[in-house]
C-alpha cells in the first residue's frame, strides 16, 4: 500500500478558498438570474402599461371624434339618429369621458322626446359613474330634477335642486335660483316646513339675490301662515 500523503494546512486553506469561491460564484449566478428575471418582469410591466396608455389615448381620441359627430347630428335636430350615435359610442368606448358625456346627452334627448323613464335612467347612470364631471354633472342633475318635477315626484326633485345649490356655493345667484326651485317643488308637495326652511336659508345666505327679495319672502310668509306661526 502506498504511503498516504498528508494534506498540509496551506492546501486545506486553499481548498476552502476554492469551495467558498465556488459557493460565491453559484450564489452570484443564482442571484444574477433572479435579478435578470426581475428586470425582465419590470420591462414587461412597463411595456404593458405603455401599451395600455397608448390604447386608452387612442380610445379617447376616437371617442371624442364620435362625440363631436353625434353632437353635430343632435344640433341639426336629428334626435333619433343622434341617440343611435350616442348609444354606439357608449357601447364601443366604455369608461371614456366621451362615453360619460354621451350618456348624459342621451338623457337630454329622451327628456326632450318625453321619455321620462329613459331620461331619468341615463341621468342617474351618469351621476353614479362620473361623480367629478363638472358641467356635465350639473346638466345631469338639472335634467334629473326636471324629470322628477314633471313626473310629480316633488320631494325628490327638491332634493336634486338642493344638491345643485350645494355644488354652486361659489355662485350666489345660481345657488339661490336652485334653492328657489326647491322651494317651488316643496310647495307643490305641500311640505310647508321645508318651504319655510329653504326660503329662510335663501334670505339669510343670499340676501342680495333676486329670489331673496322676491320669491323667498313670499314663500316664507305663505309657509308660516300654513304652519300657524
Amino acid at each position: 500500500m502506498g504511503k498516504r500523503k498528508r494534506i498540509s494546512k496551506k492546501e486545506l486553506k486553499h481548498d476552502a478558498l476554492l469551495e467558498t469561491a465556488a459557493k460565491g460564484t453559484k450564489f452570484m449566478e443564482e442571484h444574477l438570474n433572479k435579478v435578470l428575471l426581475g428586470v425582465l418582469g419590470v420591462v414587461v410591466v412597463v411595456v404593458v402599461v405603455m401599451m395600455v396608455m397608448r390604447s386608452r389615448g387612442a380610445s379617447e381620441l376616437a371617442s371624442n371624434a364620435a362625440l363631436t359627430a353625434a353632437g353635430q347630428t343632435m344640433n341639426a335636430g336629428l334626435l333619433t339618429q343622434a341617440a343611435d350615435q350616442y348609444r354606439a359610442l357608449v357601447a364601443q368606448y366604455p369608461g371614456t369621458r366621451s362615453a360619460g358625456a354621451a350618456m348624459c346627452y342621451l338623457g337630454t334627448i329622451h327628456f326632450r322626446e318625453g321619455n321620462h323613464a329613459e331620461a331619468l335612467d341615463h341621468f342617474e347612470r351618469f351621476l353614479s359613474s362620473y361623480r367629478k364631471a363638472g358641467n356635465l354633472r350639473t346638466i345631469a342633475l338639472e335634467g334629473k330634477a326636471a324629470v322628477l318635477e314633471d313626473t310629480r315626484d316633488f320631494a325628490a326633485a327638491a332634493a336634486a335642486f338642493e344638491d345643485l345649490a350645494s355644488g354652486a356655493r361659489d355662485n350666489a345667484a345660481a345657488s339661490a335660483r336652485y334653492l328657489a326651485n326647491a322651494v317651488r317643488c316643496y310647495r307643490s308637495a305641500a311640505d310647508w316646513q321645508s318651504v319655510r326652511d329653504v326660503a329662510a336659508r335663501i334670505i339669510e345666505d343670499y340676501p342680495d339675490t333676486a329670489p331673496a327679495t322676491g320669491t323667498a319672502v313670499l314663500a316664507l310668509s305663505e309657509a308660516e301662515a300654513h304652519l300657524g306661526l
